[in-house]
């Protein structure tokens, strides 16, 4: 069914056989692959090829014939216009087995085979806990999420994705953006639900200060929807502009107060899942450090094992974790680890090391974890590709994968979580 395309204008039937990393159907013609947003494995499907893309070519669909047996019925209306979910035409079931192919397929790629990949823990959509909105204002307000690859905003009624505490927001958040001219053409709301209400953060592009009538209308805002707090990140950094309450955040038994933008797992339940993965897998450990911790979303739930030495490079929570971890055997220093990273000397004090990077990896921090004697590696990753690269390089430092756990904590996107365990063993 696949064959060479007469012309680029000329639509050609496929077969989508798999999805890639970013979401797209992939169909392959004379063994150069098509990247088709909107589809899934099993659609037949007329498509035009578009411009080049990494090994092959985008490509829209002109004409659907049959559907995929996992295909179904998006669940937002938005769907195929904004780009902050891909996969929502396909079935739940379907989208956990993707995800583990995905990580199966990008170790393979690193020369892995054979590793214990377990199945997908999928948390269900409605539980994102921060949203990142984009606004733009152009012949009126746009409010939501941008388009697919594009800098286009596509305005948005409804978000199933989201907390409804926060997609029930929209509407107003939009009207607010309005009536705020010091937000400017361009803007980030940052809206996060936390134990004590929500937490606002609002960025335009260029910076500029509220004045005070903006200032009176922000703090009746958030009077009216009894929001913890909303801030203004400025030309001289963070400032709140309405502190009703202190946004804070449990980890494990301790309640920590937020710092604003502070990293933060995208929902409850995938957050749990990583603990359990990360807390089972460190069973029995004596000494042991968290790399890139955060604000401690590990380091409180670990110190139920032993004492635990946080390393994280952002200032403000490093503070919250010392400030909450009073009394408690959790100590946190500040830490570049892509420009400074611990070094074989430093690590020896530690029998567990787990680290949970940015997307970028922890190419640098890897390397010298391969050569500490720590018995136990744990890492935590949101990237394959990258993650697939640190375990290339523990596994050529005597570490060996005992296992993969995928957990897919970004319903409908084409992102993964996954938490992989390594050991050495012992001589």
């Amino acid at each position: 069914m696949n064959k060479s395309f007469p012309n680029n204008a000329e639509p050609m039937q496929v077969a989508v056989e798999s999805i890639g990393m970013r979401g797209d159907g992939i169909a392959v013609v004379d063994g150069v692959p098509y990247y088709i947003p909107g589809t899934a494995p099993g659609d037949v499907v007329d498509i035009i090829r578009g411009s080049k893309r990494d090994d092959g070519y985008t490509a829209t669909v002109s004409t659907s014939h049959t559907p995929g047996p996992d295909r179904t019925e998006p669940a937002c209306r938005h769907f195929g216009t904004c780009g902050g979910c891909t996969l929502q035409h396909i079935t739940p079931g379907a989208v956990a087995d993707i995800k583990r192919d995905q990580i199966s397929l990008t170790l393979a790629r690193h020369g892995f085979q054979d590793i214990p990949i377990r199945e997908t823990i999928a948390i269900p959509p409605g539980e994102r806990r921060r949203v990142r909105f984009s606004m733009h204002k152009k012949r009126g307000v746009a409010f939501g999420f941008n388009a697919n690859r594009s800098n286009d905003v596509i305005d948005i009624a409804e978000c199933p994705a989201a907390r409804p505490e926060i997609a029930k927001l929209i509407p107003d958040l939009k009207a607010l953006a309005a009536r705020t001219p010091a937000l400017g053409r361009r803007a980030e709301f940052i809206v996060t639900a936390t134990d004590t209400g929500i937490d606002i953060l609002l960025r335009p592009s260029k910076r500029k200060n509220p004045g005070m009538d903006e200032r009176v209308a922000l703090a009746a805002f958030a009077e009216r929807h009894d929001i913890a707090r909303i801030g203004w990140d400025g030309p001289i950094g963070y400032e709140p502009l309405a502190a009703r309450r202190a946004p804070t955040i449990t980890f494990g038994k301790t309640r920590l107060a937020m710092p604003p933008d502070a990293f933060l797992q995208p929902s409850q339940g995938g957050e749990r899942a990583i603990v359990k993965a990360v807390c089972d897998a460190a069973a029995g450990a004596r000494k042991i450090t968290d790399l890139y911790a955060g604000c401690g979303a590990l380091s409180f739930p670990l110190s139920a094992l032993g004492p635990v030495q946080a390393y994280e490079g952002n200032e403000d929570m490093v503070q919250a974790i010392r400030y909450a971890a009073a009394g408690q055997p959790v100590a946190a220093e500040i830490r570049d680890l892509a420009r400074r990273p611990l070094s074989p000397d430093e690590l020896k004090r530690f029998d567990t090391i787990v680290f949970d990077p940015p997307r970028a990896g922890a190419r640098e921090q890897a390397g010298t974890i391969a050569l500490s004697a720590a018995q136990t590696v744990i890492a935590v990753s949101c990237n394959p590709a990258t993650l697939a690269r640190d375990l290339r390089t523990l596994v050529t430092g005597g570490y060996r994968i005992e296992s993969i756990q995928p957990i897919d904590q970004f319903p409908w996107s084409a992102h993964v979580e996954a938490v992989a365990v390594l050991r050495r063993d012992r001589p």
